[in-house]
Order: structure tokens, then C-alpha cells, then sequence
């Protein structure tokens, strides 16, 4: 397979903190509540609209065309030659290498007689199972403890994966409070359920972690080449130290000489800790700085979404992950900056050869 340079998540920068867009198509205007993810993905490449201009939200979208909207929000471009050939009615056609990696990597199953029925119309419940799966949300199914839709029956095929539609707000729903599961999904509609996955999945607090844990990681490890740095010259110390004994030199000389070594190893490892600490806070800083960042721009999007055209509500104000739980695990990241500091300067005796405590590691 092979991956265009720019990923669906670094999409997502690009919709900076106000989520307020200017149509791009002809027959979506400024006021369409759909208009933000239609726009988004079109500047993302993923969905271009009819040669006419027009979008056309309202119209349904087959298993064909979902697939190749899926493949292309996860910034994956399927050679022809690899996929293909994949179900019974699905071989060489433009759509092949959509469809075929989305089985491939297990997004779609198809049929029992082994037909994927490309051309057919994608309800919503499809749609859901089909979306959870390409965002990676596939692995939270599970027995659903949420109460959903009056119309859902969570005790039928789609139920994991609507509850976790549901719980990461990435439905729309009827004022009346009704999904209509069996429903022809449209193309606004879809464009709306992968916008949602897309900014919840950047707001995993995982991928942050990871990214505070990295720059952790790296200054530990660039703390800990010094370290190593250090104990080498104490090494060369030492050594000179013995010549210096072999070669009868003033005692006096070599306490000097050994004051002003470690008087110099202890600023220097001082300054190093000092280094490493800022290092350190750096990156704590940029992980709330991060979080802050986020929050303000899903403030925006939840404001849209409780004030939306369609009513949503509370349901449709969920954004994303609860912030108040979006902590790091404060560690305890000095462990490693006490190795040295312990350097004994009082072992001054001429006759005292023993200065092996000073490479305390």
C-alpha cells in the first residue's frame, strides 16, 4: 500500500480554533449544518463533489463510493495492481482497490455468497460499522452499558458499534429522539460521522501521552550521554591522578589539582541536572499547552453542535473525550539526575588512593 504524505490527522490542524467555514460547493451554504465536515474533508481531498459544482448532500451514497471516502480519509492510496479481484462483483473496476483494501485490512466482510454489492445503497447502521472500523475504533465494541436511541435495538448486529458512535458523539439524531438505523444514509451525512471520528481520534489523550513521553525520553537519554561523559572523565581522572603519585609529584600539587576537578565536575554536573529539569518541564508544558489547545477548539465545535440547526442537544455536544480526565501520570522524573551529585571533594589525604566512591552510578 502506499500512504500520501499528508495523514487525515494532520488534517485536523488545519481547522484551527473556530470551526466556522465557507461553503464550498454550490448547494451547500454557510448555514447547512453539515457544512464544516463537508469542507473539511473536500479540503482534505477526500470528498470533490460533480463537475457542476455541487456536492449534492442529499443524495445517497452506495458501498462503493463509502469505501473509496474511507480509504482516502485515512490518507491511503491502494495500488490497482495489489487490490483487486477481491469479491465475486468486484475485480478491475475504479472502485477495486478501494474496496479491496478496506477487506484487506478488515474494515468490510461483504457477503455470504461472497459479493460485496458495490452499487447498493448504504444504510446508517452500515455506515457506523464501516466508519468505527476505519478510524480504529473497532476494538472498543463491546457490551453496550449506554441507553440509545428508542428505535435501536442494542441486542442486534450493530449495537457495539452504534454505542460507540453514541458514546463518542458521532451521531446525529431526529428531535424525536429516533435514529432510524435502516435509513439510506446521504452524503452529508457521512461527510458529518467521519469529520466526528476524525477530530475525537485526534483528541485521544494516548497520542499526547506519547508525544510527552517522546521529548521525556529524549531528554533523559541526552541526560544520560552526559552522565556517561562525566564518569569517563573521571576515569581519565584517576589515571592521572596515579601518574602524577608514580611520578613523585608535591602532594600539595595533586590536592589542588584534584579540588579544582571536582570543584569543576560539580558545577558541570549541576549545570546538567539544571538542563535536564528544564528539559523536562518543557515538555509538561507543551503537553497542557496541547491539551489547552484542543479544548478551545472543541469549544467552538460543541457550541455549533448545541445551537445546530437539527437541535441535537446534549448528545450532539459531545465533542470528544472529558477534559477533566485528560491528565499525565506525573512521574517521578529526577530518578535518574541524583547518580552524580554525590561526589565526595573531602577524600583530600595525600596517602588515599581509594576514589572509587566517586563513581557511584
Amino acid at each position: 500500500m502506499k500512504k500520501i504524505i499528508i495523514t487525515v490527522l494532520s488534517f485536523v490542524l488545519a481547522v484551527s480554533t473556530s470551526l466556522t467555514a465557507v461553503a464550498s460547493f454550490d448547494d451547500v451554504s454557510d448555514d447547512n449544518g453539515n457544512v464544516d465536515a463537508i469542507d473539511f474533508l473536500s479540503d482534505a481531498g477526500v470528498v470533490k463533489g460533480y463537475d457542476d459544482g455541487t456536492f449534492k448532500p442529499k443524495f445517497e451514497i452506495n458501498r462503493a463510493e463509502l469505501m473509496k471516502i474511507l480509504v482516502e480519509a485515512q490518507g491511503v492510496t491502494p495500488d490497482a495492481d495489489e487490490y483487486s479481484d477481491c469479491f465475486t462483483d468486484v475485480t478491475d473496476q475504479w472502485f477495486a482497490p478501494y474496496v479491496c483494501y478496506a477487506k484487506d485490512v478488515e474494515w468490510v466482510e461483504g457477503y455470504k455468497d461472497g459479493s460485496f454489492a458495490p452499487d447498493k445503497f448504504v444504510n446508517k447502521v452500515e455506515a457506523v460499522k464501516m466508519i468505527i472500523n476505519s478510524q480504529g475504533f473497532g476494538e472498543e465494541t463491546g457490551a453496550c452499558k449506554e441507553e440509545l436511541h428508542e428505535d435501536v435495538d442494542e441486542d442486534d448486529w450493530y449495537g457495539p458499534y452504534l454505542c460507540v458512535a453514541y458514546k463518542k458523539g458521532l451521531l446525529e439524531e431526529g428531535l424525536d429522539g429516533n435514529y432510524l438505523p435502516g435509513a439510506e444514509i446521504d452524503r452529508s451525512q457521512v461527510a458529518e460521522n467521519i469529520f466526528r471520528a476524525i477530530m475525537v481520534k485526534k483528541l485521544k489523550k494516548e497520542e499526547f501521552k506519547a508525544e510527552y513521553k517522546e521529548m521525556k525520553g529524549e531528554a533523559l537519554d541526552a541526560f544520560k550521554a552526559e552522565k556517561e561523559a562525566i564518569k569517563a572523565e573521571i576515569e581519565a581522572f584517576k589515571k592521572e591522578i596515579e601518574q602524577m603519585k608514580e611520578d613523585g609529584e608535591d602532594a600539595d600539587y595533586i590536592k589542588a589539582q584534584r579540588d579544582e576537578f571536582w570543584g569543576n565536575l560539580k558545577e558541570l554536573h549541576k549545570d546538567h541536572v539544571e538542563g535536564l529539569a528544564g528539559k523536562l518541564k518543557e515538555a509538561h508544558d507543551h503537553l497542557k499547552g496541547q491539551k489547552d489547545a484542543v479544548k478551545e477548539e472543541f469549544k467552538a465545535c460543541k457550541e455549533k453542535l448545541k445551537n445546530g440547526p437539527n437541535g441535537q442537544g446534549d448528545l450532539m455536544a459531545k465533542c470528544g473525550y472529558d477534559f477533566d480526565d485528560f491528565e499525565y501520570e506525573k512521574e517521578d522524573d529526577e530518578d535518574d539526575s541524583d547518580d552524580l551529585t554525590d561526589v565526595d571533594d573531602d577524600d583530600s589525604d595525600d596517602d588515599d588512593d581509594d576514589e572509587d566512591d566517586d563513581d557511584d552510578d
